[in-house]
């Protein structure tokens, strides 16, 4: 009975702890006029965020969080895309082996072409199937232009079809077999990577070597950061070495690098599918040769931003670093694409929060949660007692 009051103590004891458990802040120094900021987030905040970025929240001057929604890759790039039309089917036909489903797009100016790279269908339904999307200026001659799989399912979807730029006024997309009716409408977008918002950034990474055998180990420390590669900055003049890229348990990628005098060296490595993990691991096969004389590390990754709306003059915060904490879902995710206008803000520098919200005296949720926890411990070390008395 003893071992057992002292294992319910240790867990309400590790849940305070929890409770209690540092978190980072970094004050956000607004600029400009417009209602909408944003700002890029830093690497010390991925460094020590919890849960791929899911911890972090936007407080005001009064400690009340604050809707923002973080803008990836993906998001960014879709901010240059432009909407060039929108159709409804003009005309569904059914065959013996396929179904063809043809729209028409009209331009809002009749002398401007109709420049497009981007297909996305809308639909209502769930589905799969492979398909081939064909063009034509005249709904009569109709052109190949790509070939590939669009689905739609409870969990995930795959409506866009991306493609080289074309002036097509009609598109149809073949399936190979009646699937119904499976979009309505579909909607032409132009793609222009001239004005990709996206921004690239390359900073040093930290790293161990380890001698195994003829293999040298990288072991290198992602600080949380989304990588797409990383490169190698070796010492020797000539080499060729085979390497596979892991996580410890499970191999993602595999290749070689290289430098030889007077030609083109490869020192760059895909590391985008393991880059999630806290750690990559790179294997580097050195046969009979000696291990390659490692310098330095660099990772390249995209930042991404993080937009919320401002309605005070000042006084918000980014907090980070709380392991408990899950990812919100705020309208705004849904309307960020239509906000084009913000202002660009700064952060201030990285601060601990030590039992309390730091400059944010109105703000006593971490006292009442001290509180709460210091009540519940009293209670146990009484039940216990109590317990104690009866044996």
């Amino acid at each position: 009975m003893k071992n057992i009051n002292k294992l319910i103590i240790s867990l309400f004891l590790l849940t305070v702890a929890q409770i209690l458990s540092s978190q980072y802040y970094k004050d956000i120094n607004l600029k400009g006029n417009l209602k909408y900021k944003q700002f890029y987030i830093t690497e010390d905040i991925y460094e020590n965020s919890k849960n791929h970025l899911d911890d972090i929240r936007i407080v005001d001057k009064n400690g009340k969080e604050v809707p923002f929604v973080i803008e990836n890759e993906e998001s960014q790039r879709k901010q240059s895309e432009n909407v060039v039309a929108q159709a409804k089917i003009s005309e569904r036909i059914v065959k013996s082996d396929r179904i063809e489903f043809v729209v028409k797009f009209n331009s809002q100016n009749p002398n401007e072409d109709l420049i497009g790279n981007i297909l996305e269908i809308i639909s209502k339904e769930n589905f799969y199937t492979k398909y081939e999307l064909f063009g034509s200026y005249n709904g009569k001659n109709w052109d190949k232009i790509v070939a590939g799989e669009i689905y739609k399912t409870p969990d995930k979807q795959n409506l866009t079809i991306k493609f080289n730029e074309k002036k097509y006024e009609y598109y149809k997309i073949v399936t190979p077999i009646d699937k119904g009716n499976i979009f309505d409408e579909a909607v032409l977008k132009y793609f222009n990577p001239k004005t990709e918002s996206v921004k690239m950034v390359e900073t040093n990474l930290p790293f161990e070597v380890e001698e195994k055998e003829k293999t040298t180990l990288l072991k290198i420390k992602t600080k949380n950061l989304p990588l797409k590669t990383v490169s190698i900055d070796v010492a020797d003049d000539e080499f060729r070495r085979e390497y596979n890229v892991s996580d410890g348990t499970k191999y993602y990628e595999s290749g070689h690098i290289f430098k030889i005098p007077g030609s083109k060296s490869s020192l760059e490595i895909n590391v985008e599918e393991v880059s999630g993990e806290d750690s990559i691991i790179i294997e580097i096969e050195n046969e009979d040769n000696k291990p390659l004389k490692i310098k330095g590390i660099k990772g390249k990754y995209i930042l991404e931003k993080i937009v919320f709306k401002a309605t005070e003059n000042g006084g918000y915060k980014i907090i980070f670093g709380n392991e408990n904490l899950g990812k919100l879902n705020y309208d705004l995710a849904q309307i960020n694409d239509m906000i084009k206008d913000r202002d660009f803000v700064d952060l201030g520098t990285l601060n601990k929060i030590e039992g309390k919200v730091a400059k944010n005296p109105k703000d006593f949720s971490v006292y009442y949660n001290i509180f709460i926890g210091i009540i519940a411990i009293l209670l146990v070390v009484f039940m216990a007692r109590k317990i104690g008395k009866k044996e």
